[in-house]
């Protein structure tokens, strides 16, 4: 799971690095970095997509530990009675732990299927906000250049002079604000014209 945020985070932030356009050199290529900790962090969609997928996950482990828990028990008490049953009880009851493990099997491999898929439309919905922002700040910035920094990576010291986290935060953060804001006013419309022509 962290490995996946790690990867969304770096769609992220390759798609949201634009800051005020910084001339570095005397060519005056412009670039800047963005923080992918910063980014994960400070992104209020990307938290909350986070705690989606954990709650997600949470309820499958559940769920499947329930289920694990159950055959256990049942295969114990097979265990207890076994002595006291036929060879013919015995195939039965086998076939049936086999058949009830099959069964489990197949649920969290069905389970862990549904978790991934979720994943990659999570993670295709934040590379579109990033899009939709890098478009805006690499010609308000005019950078030639956008880097990922994130601690242990390739880029050892980074000035934070060229650090566009904050501003590329704020953007998504506003974008999806103005996006919710306008999902919330167009059902309570909705539901007054509905209100309106029953009358």
């Amino acid at each position: 799971m962290k490995k996946f945020f790690l990867a969304i985070a770096s769609i992220a932030l390759l798609a949201s690095c634009q800051q005020p356009a910084l001339e570095n050199t005397d060519k005056g290529i412009r670039l800047a970095y963005v923080r992918i900790d910063s980014l994960q962090s400070q992104y209020n969609y990307f938290q909350e997509l986070v705690l989606e997928l954990q709650a997600e996950e949470a309820e499958i482990v559940t769920e499947l530990q329930r289920r694990q828990q159950s055959l256990q028990e049942n295969i114990e008490l097979y265990q207890q009675e076994a002595p006291k049953m036929n060879a013919r009880q015995r195939e039965v009851n086998e076939a049936d732990l086999r058949r009830v493990q099959q069964q489990y099997m197949a649920i969290e491999q069905g389970a862990q299927e549904r978790l991934m898929v979720k994943q990659n439309a999570l993670t295709t919905q934040m590379r579109e906000d990033m899009n939709v922002a890098i478009d805006v700040l690499k010609d308000e910035l005019n950078l030639d250049f956008i880097l990922l920094y994130e601690e242990g990576g390739q880029i050892i010291f980074a000035n934070t002079e060229y650090d566009i986290t904050k501003r590329m935060v704020t953007m998504l953060n506003a974008k999806r604000d103005e996006l919710t804001e306008g999902m919330e006013t167009i059902p309570s419309s909705a539901v007054s014209e509905d209100s309106t022509s029953e009358e």
